[in-house]
């Protein structure tokens, strides 16, 4: 009787405590909250077998986020479709697509913000530095 409750307990642990994923696709790597310069962010890397896969589940992905809402601003790469940043009123996605490693990552601001100052923070310099 110890025993299923236990199991009860712990399946109720990892239902309740579990991160819920932004990028549904691909093998998460690492999520995790970062601050810089007073604007709170998190980030969700993702990574997956190959490029064709990697990039049309960026697409997927980047679909997924234009109907979170209404965007307010809108910036990305045309060229090589690389990032694509939404300011939404209540807050900014960017999502980067890597090719060398066939990942995407999702950067989210905690709070309202604009792509103006989302740029200036270069978050993508700085967490490279201090991971």
């Amino acid at each position: 009787m110890l025993f299923i409750v236990i199991l009860i307990s712990v399946f109720l642990l990892i239902v309740f405590f579990k991160k819920e994923r932004w990028i549904k696709y691909g093998n998460l790597e690492d999520s995790f909250d970062y601050t810089i310069n007073d604007h709170q962010y998190y980030i969700e890397e993702v990574s997956f077998k190959n490029y064709n896969e990697a990039l049309s589940k960026y697409f997927k992905v980047v679909d997924s986020i234009s109907r979170y809402d209404k965007a307010i601003n809108l910036k990305y790469d045309l060229y090589d479709w690389g990032f694509s940043i939404f300011q939404f009123k209540d807050t900014l996605i960017d999502v980067r697509y890597f090719r060398s490693t066939h990942s995407i990552r999702l950067i989210k601001s905690k709070q309202p913000l604009s792509i103006e100052e989302y740029e200036k923070d270069d978050l993508g310099y700085h967490m490279e530095l201090n991971r």
